[in-house]
């Protein structure tokens, strides 16, 4: 499915007209039909509004096949999973359940090893086990890393 499919898709799932669209992103219904018709793609300014305004991640919008991995958990997500800054704008780094209205729910990385172990066992693991193959994967991850560097200083 092309860019201009998806738009249209989203537009028409919304009951909007281009027209419509066109005002609450203050650009010409022109503009929008010609995204429709794939005959230009939305800038990437745009494309974050389209975005917040649809509630898809920007990938979706370009139908990129990429997986993403919450940046704090290591969960695969999709667009309806990825948390939201306290904006109410998508975060397509993390999940809904590490990241609510701006806020991280797990700053300590106990408290989502405690979380992963109890919700996420492995099985033929003990629970140490367990702990210690999160423990390593979690080090891997951009926001615990980030935090490591934190602490350090």
């Amino acid at each position: 499915m092309s860019t201009g499919s998806i738009l249209k898709a989203l537009r028409n799932a919304s009951m909007m007209t281009q027209e419509s669209l066109a005002k609450r992103v203050h650009v010409t219904r022109q503009a929008v039909s010609r995204w429709e018709n794939d005959e230009t793609i939305p800038g990437p300014d745009m494309l974050l509004k389209l975005s917040a305004l649809f509630e898809v991640s920007i990938d979706a919008l370009l139908e990129s096949e990429q997986v993403r991995y919450c940046e704090c958990c290591g969960m695969p997500i999709e667009p309806s999973i990825m948390g939201k800054t306290k904006d109410g704008e998508i975060d397509p780094r993390y999940c809904k359940w590490c990241l609510a209205d701006g806020q991280f729910i797990y700053t300590e990385v106990d408290q989502m090893l405690d979380f992963l172990v109890s919700n996420v066992p492995q099985e033929g693991m003990s629970e140490q086990e367990c702990r210690e193959l999160y423990k390593r994967q979690l080090r891997t991850l951009p926001y615990w890393k980030q935090k490591m560097i934190q602490e350090a200083k």
